[in-house]
C-alpha cells in the first residue's frame, strides 16, 4: 500500500460543511491503516479535544490544524507543529472570528505574518490564493502569492497543496501548481480536502450546503461539490492521480512526522472534569 497521511480533513465542526464526526474520521483512518490524521476545520478548533481523544484511543497520531479564511476570500491550511504553533493558531482564529459577524470568520492577511512560528502552511484548496490565481490565468499573481507564503513561513515550512477530485480542470490545475512550485523552489504535498469519512457521506454534505445557503437541494446544484470524491482515501486510491509527482504523497509522511504537538500532554485533557447532562 502506498504510504500516505491525510493532512486536510473537515469534521462536522466545519459547521454546515463537514458531514462526519471526528470519531468517524478517526475510525475510517484506522480502517485504512493510516498512522496519523490531521483535522483542519474551517476557522475553528471546536473538535480538537474529541478528535485527540478518539485518535489516541485508536492508536492514530492526531495532527491539529485549521483552514483559515483570509480577508481576500482565499483559504490557507495550517498545521500545528509545536506548542507555540497551537497558541498562534488559536490567536489567529480568535482574531478572524473577532473581525467578522457572528458565525463568520475573516482573518486580515497582515495579521498572519507575525503569527507563523510553530505552524506549517499548505497553500490551500482550489480557493487558496495560489490555486485561485492560476484558475483565472494570473500566473504573476500565483507566483506572488506563493512568494508571500515562503516569506512568512520560510521555505522549509510551506508546501504547495495538490488535490485531484476528477473535476474537468483538476489535471491542468495540478500541472500548473507543480510547475509553479518548481519555479519557486517550494515542495508539493497531496491532500484530498476531506468533507466526509465515506463516499456515501456526500449526500448529507449536499443537504448541509443547501441548509447553509437557505435553499433547496435542486437550487443548490451550482453550490454543491460536483461529485462524491471528497471522502477519506488511502494512498492506494490517490497514487494513480499523482503518478507524475509521487513526492506529493511521500511528503505527507514527512509533514506528519514534524507535527509533534500533543494537546493532552500540554493541557492535561485527562484531568478535565466531566459534567453529566
Amino acid at each position: 500500500m502506498t504510504e500516505y497521511v491525510e493532512l486536510h480533513a473537515h469534521s462536522y465542526f466545519s459547521l454546515l460543511d463537514g458531514a462526519s464526526s471526528p470519531e468517524a474520521l478517526v475510525a475510517r483512518t484506522a480502517a485504512l491503516e493510516m498512522p496519523a490524521l490531521a483535522l483542519t476545520d474551517h476557522d475553528a478548533v471546536y473538535g480538537a479535544v474529541r478528535f485527540e481523544q478518539a485518535a489516541r484511543a485508536q492508536g492514530i497520531r492526531p495532527i491539529l490544524g485549521a483552514e483559515l479564511t483570509l480577508s481576500d476570500g482565499t483559504h490557507l491550511t495550517l498545521l500545528v507543529e509545536t506548542a507555540t504553533g497551537w497558541r498562534n493558531l488559536c490567536w489567529l482564529i480568535s482574531r478572524a472570528q473577532g473581525s467578522a459577524p457572528k458565525g463568520e470568520a475573516v482573518l486580515p492577511i497582515e495579521a498572519l505574518a507575525d503569527h507563523t512560528k510553530g505552524l506549517l502552511a499548505l497553500s490551500g484548496c482550489r480557493e487558496g490564493a495560489v490555486a485561485r490565481a492560476l484558475r483565472r490565468g494570473d500566473q504573476r499573481g500565483a507566483l506572488a502569492a506563493a512568494g508571500r507564503l515562503r516569506e512568512w513561513f520560510g521555505r522549509d515550512r510551506v508546501w504547495i497543496e495538490l488535490q485531484h477530485h476528477l473535476r474537468p480542470d483538476d489535471r491542468a490545475l495540478l500541472d500548473g501548481l507543480v510547475a509553479l512550485a518548481q519555479r519557486q523552489g517550494i515542495r508539493v504535498v497531496a491532500t484530498n480536502n476531506v468533507h466526509y469519512a465515506d463516499r456515501g457521506g456526500h449526500q448529507l454534505q449536499d443537504v448541509l450546503i443547501a441548509i447553509r445557503h437557505l435553499t433547496t437541494l435542486d437550487a443548490a446544484g451550482p453550490l454543491r461539490r460536483p461529485n462524491a470524491e471528497y471522502y477519506l482515501k488511502d494512498g492506494r486510491r490517490l497514487a494513480p492521480l499523482f503518478a507524475d509527482v509521487p513526492k506529493a504523497l511521500a511528503n505527507t509522511l514527512e509533514i506528519a512526522g514534524r507535527c509533534t504537538f500533543d494537546l493532552s500532554c500540554e493541557y492535561g485533557l485527562e484531568d478535565l472534569p466531566a459534567f453529566p447532562t
